[in-house]
């Protein structure tokens, strides 16, 4: 029997997760649970579980902009979106797409537009 090393535990196997487990997950995180609180009652690893979601077209919380979407906010941005816009259209707040416009080296307008 095969153990695992941080428990000493026997290991067990990784459940399949079915449609009807994803529904579940799914109304469970945006209802507010935590991945790590879900993902330990299946016992599946978050990252698995967030693949999962990400599949189902889920936005899981605290991950940063795709690349993609950064360049949606660079487009917009330079379009004459203001921040706050851009972020809305893209599902990030304003203070999040300031960051990622200055990584991405774009020069800020002032707060009038200029």
């Amino acid at each position: 029997m095969n153990s695992t090393p941080q428990t000493g535990r026997p290991a067990q196997p990784v459940p399949r997760l079915t449609e009807a487990m994803l529904d579940d997950v799914q109304r469970r995180y945006e209802a507010g649970t935590t991945l790590w609180l879900i993902a330990d009652d299946l016992g599946v690893s978050r990252q698995r579980l967030a693949a999962r979601l990400r599949e189902r077209g889920i936005k899981i919380r605290g991950e940063g902009p795709t690349p993609d979407q950064i360049l949606e906010m660079v487009r917009r941005y330079d379009q004459g979106e203001s921040l706050m816009r851009v972020g809305a259209r893209v599902g990030f707040n304003g203070g999040t797409v300031r960051a990622h416009l200055r990584r991405a080296g774009v020069a800020l307008r002032d707060t009038h537009g200029r």
